[in-house]
């Protein structure tokens, strides 16, 4: 304990028993026990400030090295397609849209004319 042996120990004690005598001793260990306890609190929070300003510090580096990435990424993307593959694949999506809508067109109207058939023949029996 902070670099005292046994009989260092023992020594400095006979010498506060002495010193304080019995009456004032057990006041003055409670002081020291509350000065030990404040200062191993406060070390405890300065401890954990530090490693919380160093985490912050990593995670914004982190941050900005995924951003830099994504950045890059998105170049990338931008470049691999030109003005007019885009135009084209937009005029393809109309395209398939618009043929997908006439065949929703197409089987509504088949539905409503097979109903009308069915209807028919019911009535007819």
């Amino acid at each position: 304990m902070f670099g005292i042996g046994f009989f260092e120990f023992i020594i400095i004690s006979i010498v506060i028993i002495i010193f304080l005598g019995p009456d004032k001793l057990p006041e003055a260990l409670m002081k020291v026990i509350k000065i030990f306890k404040n200062v191993s609190k406060t070390i405890h929070e300065a401890k954990s400030a530090i490693e919380e300003e160093i985490n912050l510090e990593e995670l914004k580096e982190d941050s900005k090295k995924y951003r830099a990435l994504l950045e890059k990424n998105t170049d990338e993307i931008k470049n691999s397609f030109s003005f007019e593959e885009l135009e084209n694949l937009k005029s393809n999506a109309t395209e398939v849209n618009s043929a997908i809508n006439e065949l929703k067109i197409e089987n509504t109207q088949e539905e409503k004319t097979s109903g009308a058939k069915e209807h028919k023949t019911k009535a007819i029996k």
